[in-house]
């Protein structure tokens, strides 16, 4: 039987899909009827100018005209509201391939489409963070470039929040089962499911269009009354000065223009901010919603009069008449004065709630996820782990024993046994419960805690590194930065200094194992040398390999103790390598 989720999504989906091209049959049909009387008033104009009829016979057009004029209404609104149900589809539709775990149908980015600081910060690059399918792509909702932002940064503990706190904002939104999805429904953009993040306009309280030109805000009320008063009187009586005024205003219009440009393109920027996000806001601050619409009818009010500004001659013969610019930058200007707080202070919920929505959507589509427990003993544990990357039919769970500060935890086993993918395993499910998610597993216990990992180093030819000496920067930043009095540390080393001899590594691991077990940090170390598995208060697990019917399979799952079993050269004799002599 299916779970909520899924019974939840498969209902709209379907609900969707068959109401969608009802819905695109009535636009056509409409858009038939709506051409229809268009022709029907064309050919009634031209049939009344070929009769020669008099004026007062065009107003039987009158009629047809307000029709049609309704007729292009209805069919904007019908239009737009198909527009938002394809959004919608395409919205389910990606959150059920998330569900079943098919990452390839999701838009994603590309690693050099990240943010430079984020695509080589070594957390991305060992728990492949930023790849095509990997564990941003997996979770990643937001819909804004600052929530995007903070939300790549909250998973690579760049923000110093607690995560306690956001554990319990993510609850909280998780209190109505399917907010997260009418949130996102709502602030979901219109298109196809593309990577592209809405840009949130910002709003500053101080306005500067005045301070360069402050004579413009005592003379444009005068002028901007006077000019069309004195330009319908002088249609009667035949006054002077009337085409000195206007050259007047087209002069000030000129001067302003520049500047007064720049506050219609602010204008219709909030705009667009308006449309993607007051349906959310509303959603989210019910309390607040009479507020939100005073906001968003005078914003938008001023929104509509920008439309003029696209053709340049209505803009002129407006701002020459009535200097009409200024009278909408001084809306504006109140506009500001009113709103900019209650806009900020939505636009900073907004962001945080955003940026939040991936890890509420995690556990709304994965509700046997568990949220950790947090402890203040400075230990790790958990039940039932498993990476959540891998596709549920495949994945193998495994247990996380109670391991404290200065713990040991030495992984042995043989190549595909499992070692590197349980490491990362734990980090990712770190990742996610520091960010305030749940993680994939059915209990977790950890205090708060620091990651560091070194699993996949990079030599660079560009600058004379090499592999091991790569290696050995990595391994000296992380003991730097690993203090004792600070937060728990957790460590994740993948088979380092394989670029040394197995004397020197062994010496090196062993010294650098006991400064980390000084320093009280817990280290999860894989290695296929057996000496350094038998380091002193080290925790030894292994993973193997079985054999059936002449052909290796593993199980991936964790056993104590050390790995006494090898499998490289039969690996090797498979691939057809050629090997003279087992040793």
């Amino acid at each position: 039987m299916p779970d909520f989720p899924t019974s939840f999504l498969d209902f709209r989906k379907k609900r969707y899909s068959s109401l969608i091209p009802k819905k695109k049959s009535q636009l056509q049909r409409l858009s038939r009827i709506r051409l229809l009387v268009f022709f029907s008033i064309v050919f009634g104009f031209f049939g009344l100018y070929l009769n020669k009829s008099e004026l007062i016979h065009y107003s039987l057009l009158g009629l047809p005209v307000l029709g049609f004029a309704i007729l292009v209404s209805i069919y904007q609104k019908r239009k737009h509201h198909l527009a938002g149900l394809e959004k919608t589809l395409i919205l389910i539709e990606r959150e059920l391939n998330r569900k079943n775990g098919n990452l390839k149908k999701i838009h994603s980015f590309k690693i050099w489409e990240f943010p430079e600081a984020v695509s080589n910060h070594p957390l991305s690059i060992d728990l492949d963070l930023c790849t095509e399918q990997g564990l941003y792509t997996f979770l990643d909702t937001t819909v804004t470039k600052e929530s995007w932002d903070l939300f790549l940064n909250r998973v690579l503990q760049n923000t110093n929040e607690d995560p306690k706190v956001l554990q319990i904002k993510v609850k909280e939104l998780l209190k109505n089962k399917s907010l997260n999805y009418q949130l996102l429904r709502k602030a979901f953009p219109y298109g196809e499911d593309s990577n592209d993040k809405i840009p949130f306009f910002d709003i500053t309280k101080e306005f500067h269009f005045w301070k360069k030109q402050n004579y413009l805000r005592f003379i444009y009320p005068i002028l901007g009354i006077f000019t069309p008063v004195w330009l319908l009187v002088s249609s009667f009586f035949s006054l002077p000065f009337a085409p000195l005024l206007l050259l007047l205003n087209l002069i000030l219009f000129i001067r302003f223009r520049k500047n007064s440009l720049k506050v219609w393109k602010q204008i219709q920027n909030l705009n667009q901010s308006l449309e993607n996000f007051e349906s959310v806001w509303k959603r989210l601050h019910p309390s607040q919603r009479k507020e939100i619409g005073k906001m968003s009818k005078a914003l938008k009010k001023l929104g509509n009069s920008s439309e003029l500004i696209i053709s340049p001659l209505p803009h002129f013969l407006l701002n020459a008449i009535f200097l009409w610019d200024l009278w909408k930058v001084s809306q504006f200007e109140r506009w500001k004065r009113n709103w900019s707080s209650l806009w900020l202070e939505l636009k900073e919920d907004w962001i945080q709630t955003d940026s939040l929505l991936p890890f509420v959507n995690l556990s709304f589509l994965n509700p046997k996820m568990a949220f950790p427990e947090w402890n203040d003993q400075g230990t790790i544990e958990a039940e039932n782990l498993c990476h959540p990357l891998i596709e549920k039919k495949s994945s193998v769970t495994n247990v996380l024993p109670i391991i404290g500060r200065g713990g040991l935890f030495i992984i042995t086993g043989s190549n595909m046994s499992g070692k590197t993918t349980y490491l990362r395993a734990i980090a990712v499910s770190l990742l996610l419960a520091g960010s305030g998610g749940p993680i994939p597993g059915t209990k977790m216990s950890i205090a708060p805690f620091e990651i560091h990992t070194l699993i996949r180093s990079q030599d660079s030819l560009e600058n004379g590194i090499s592999f091991f000496y790569s290696e050995v920067r990595r391994l000296s930043k992380i003991i730097k930065e690993t203090k004792p009095d600070a937060k728990l540390s957790v460590l994740f080393l993948d088979e380092i200094l394989k670029g040394t001899n197995s004397k020197e590594r062994q010496i090196a691991t062993r010294e650098i194992l006991f400064t980390l077990k000084e320093k009280g940090a817990i280290v999860f170390l894989t290695t296929h040398d057996l000496q350094i598995a038998e380091i002193e208060d080290a925790t030894p697990f292994h993973f193997t390999e079985l054999e059936l019917n002449g052909e290796m399979i593993f199980d991936y799952r964790l056993r104590e103790g050390i790995s006494h079993t090898t499998n490289a050269l039969r690996i090797l004799k498979k691939e057809g390598i050629p090997i003279r002599e087992e040793i």
